[in-house]
């Protein structure tokens, strides 16, 4: 650990030399940096661009050759691991590769700009879908991990209600207000329902820790408290330490006890 935060030390402090070197020679000589990249760009571009074409199709032109890459590459994958569990292909690798890198290149060679359209459309939807639903997600998990108190949680809820309906109501989009409007609906049904959600909560986090039911967990949390202070009172953990423990596994066995 100390190696690799040394390794990232040294190479800020290297890179931070090269930057003094480079800003007053700067001023001397003037260095078009956007320039420089953008001639890299074009050059990588003018090389690979008859290559792709050669590959995925579309002669005289350049549009979305990119996009056609990068669905060849989800392809080979897809391609690739479904091609490898089937038993008559064991020990066969290079059969794999082979049609691993034909399918997907036949696929996309006559993939015409409509269906590539219609195939980008739904990576949109996708990528729209959750972005949206994460911050939902993350105020989720927020509010039933900072308190097992009801009254917060539907405090928080109502709060996030008011935020998205004053995003919706004053929203001058018609899509953007449909997202607004539809998070706001979800976090009205999730107020609605908090108390089931938590109790489901609580459940998932027994089962994750293994007790058969709420009263052997807390027995559990309640047998390393005891061996925890018996561990301090022996010397075998810093007070300090030991009460951090405590303190953490008290709380624990608070929220079940109010659960």
């Amino acid at each position: 650990m100390k190696k690799k935060g040394l390794a990232i030390v040294s190479v800020l402090i290297v890179f931070l030399f090269i930057i003094s070197l480079v800003v007053p020679a700067s001023a001397y000589y003037y260095i078009d940096l956007r320039q420089g990249s953008q001639d890299v760009i074009n050059w990588v571009t003018d090389f690979s661009e008859p290559f792709l074409q050669a590959l995925f199709g579309g002669y005289g032109y350049s549009y979305l050759l990119f996009e056609k890459f990068l669905i060849f590459i989800i392809l080979i994958s897809i391609v690739y691991l479904s091609i490898s569990r089937i038993p008559a292909f064991d020990e066969q690798k290079g059969v794999i590769w082979i049609i691993s890198i034909v399918v997907p290149l036949i696929a996309v060679r006559f993939l015409d700009a409509m269906w590539l359209n219609t195939i980008l459309i739904q990576y949109q939807v996708l990528g729209i879908a959750l972005t949206s639903i994460l911050p939902f997600i993350i105020y989720l998990f927020f509010l039933h991990n900072i308190s097992d108190s009801s009254t917060v949680r539907k405090i928080g809820w109502i709060f996030f209600i008011v935020v998205y309906f004053c995003l919706w109501s004053t929203s001058d989009i018609e899509i953007y207000g449909q997202v607004y409007f539809w998070t706001m609906i979800l976090s009205l049904a999730f107020l609605l329902v908090d108390g089931t959600i938590h109790r489901w909560w609580m459940k998932e986090q027994l089962t994750a820790s293994g007790a058969a039911d709420k009263w052997e967990h807390i027995a559990e949390l309640r047998k390393d408290i005891r061996e925890t202070r018996d561990a301090v009172s022996r010397g075998d953990i810093p007070q300090r330490i030991g009460d951090k423990i405590i303190k953490k596994k008290q709380k624990i066995v608070d929220q079940w006890l109010r659960a």
